[in-house]
């Protein structure tokens, strides 16, 4: 910024140092002072002429100017003045919009990624609710599993009474025939 800033001031020092005033001509349209302005020819001194550096040389109509330069018109003064006093505000604008400019895509750029974390987030819950129900649908399984097993306590029992009764039906038998 602080080089924009000194090319600008050297380039309006130059030509406010080639200034020459010229009265009671009448001044071109403003978009053609503007564009004049812009597009300035190369400066060349004569053969045998002097460079007559930062020279302000104010001429009366009809008045031949003393050295080779930039003749500029009230209006074309006005303009050159107002740009460069005008260049803070200008400056200070630009890079206002520049910032509000980034603070935009900025924004642009948090605000998408807040969405695919809004989006990721959904989608991890999803399957973690998923995970959940599946998890409960096996538990729920296995407990019906198990309560639709036979008690293995009851058919211990069962086994012992049946094997009691067949011993002592054995003996019982064993007994009958030896007697």
């Amino acid at each position: 910024m602080n080089i924009q800033k000194i090319i600008s001031t050297l380039i309006l020092v130059t030509t406010l140092s080639n200034l020459a005033l010229a009265q009671n001509i009448p001044s071109p349209e403003p978009d053609e002072t503007t564009k004049n302005m812009r597009i300035l020819p190369p400066m060349k001194l004569q053969p045998g002429e002097k460079d007559p550096g930062a020279a302000l040389s104010p001429m009366k109509l009809g008045q031949r100017a003393p050295f080779t330069g930039v003749l500029l018109s009230p209006v074309a003064v006005a303009n050159v003045i107002v740009e460069f006093e005008s260049f803070e505000e200008r400056l200070h604008i630009e890079v206002m919009r520049s910032v509000s400019e980034e603070r935009a895509a900025g924004d642009k750029r948090l605000s998408d990624a807040n969405a695919g974390c809004v989006a990721d987030k959904k989608e991890l819950q999803a399957n973690l609710d998923a995970s959940k129900r599946e998890t409960d649908a096996y538990k729920t399984e296995l407990k019906n599993i198990k309560d639709s097993q036979p008690n293995p306590y009851i058919w211990a029992g069962l086994g012992a009474l049946g094997g009691a009764a067949f011993t002592l039906l054995t003996v019982f038998a064993v007994t009958q025939v030896t007697k």
